[in-house]
């Protein structure tokens, strides 16, 4: 599930963590890196459960159209069309994604149903709703191409929905765009097997990105005091205490990853915590973290 990217950014938290507390609590930090790493699937599922809520909110409002007592119900109530979308109901009928979603104790769209409805109002009144419900075509790939618009342009863009994210967890903000990225791609190619195998899967994509995740928070941790020596004998006019704490720690492990993982190419590690930097730090930051590692990229040729 995790890509490469943002496991670094997970563990350069962690590392910034632990370097705020002078390390005094590992064990504790690395409990908050599994949590922080948990929080990625844990928003997965909740986005997913959130489709699921919005077919019962028009399955039940289909039913009280049924039942109105006056005639000429709106066509956007007394449409089935979306009560019975193919895809969100393959996806509610995985017996897997029925047991990870009753263990979740913090998805209860009862409480929240504030949010599910302003975002259901807002679909209801789209155009993409109103072409989709009059759609003649009735298929899966129609379904799923539904799903995928007013996903990308009602639910994101919800302001809402955004809060509710923000509430929810301290970790998702952060997550928020790969997990979008995620369910895009879910939606896309989607199949039963696929859909069990990223819930299988949890926190990582394959094996091999678990034991870089595994082995690059070691390093962080052990190679932290090592690294600054480094550090410091490449910025010779310049006291370690000068450099942004941030700064420092992608520095520090971006030296541990080009020093230690012979088979990812040197330039991309660099890339990965330039890329970052811009987004964490600031523009001169990424200026003097390349020229750092590309020094030790130089030295370790």
């Amino acid at each position: 599930m995790l890509n490469r990217r943002h496991i670094r950014l997970k563990i350069v938290q962690y590392l910034y963590a632990l370097q705020a507390s002078n390390f005094e609590d590992t064990k504790q930090q690395n409990n908050n890196l599994f949590k922080s790493l948990e929080s990625v699937f844990n928003l997965f599922i909740f986005q997913i459960s959130f489709l699921l809520e919005i077919q019962k909110i028009a399955k039940d409002k289909f039913e009280k159209s049924k039942k109105s007592l006056f005639g000429n119900v709106s066509l956007k109530y007394s449409s089935d069309r979306l009560s019975k979308n193919n895809f969100i109901q393959k996806i509610s009928n995985q017996k897997k994604f029925k047991e990870i979603l009753n263990k979740k104790e913090f998805i209860n769209w009862d409480v929240d149903y504030k949010f599910a409805n302003s975002v259901y109002n807002d679909l209801i009144d789209s155009k993409i709703y109103s072409d989709y419900i009059v759609e003649k075509n009735i298929s899966l790939e129609t379904d799923k191409n539904f799903v995928k618009n007013i996903y990308k342009n009602i639910i994101l863009k919800n302001t809402s929905f955004y809060s509710l994210i923000q509430q929810k967890n301290i970790f998702w903000t952060d997550d928020f765009a790969l997990v979008n990225t995620l369910i895009l791609k879910l939606i896309n190619s989607f199949s039963e097997k696929k859909f069990n195998k990223i819930l299988d899967a949890k926190y990582y994509s394959s094996r091999d990105d678990e034991k870089f995740a595994n082995k690059l928070s070691e390093l962080s941790l052990q190679k932290f005091e090592s690294n600054n020596l480094l550090i410091k004998e490449l910025t010779p006019n310049w006291d370690l205490d000068r450099i942004n704490k941030l700064d420092l720690v992608i520095i520090n492990l971006g030296i541990s990853e080009i020093l230690n993982f012979k088979e990812i190419p040197k330039k991309v590690s660099i890339n990965e915590y330039i890329e970052i930097s811009k987004d964490y730090s600031s523009e001169k930051s990424s200026l003097f973290i390349n020229g750092i590692l590309d020094k030790i990229k130089k030295k370790n040729l």
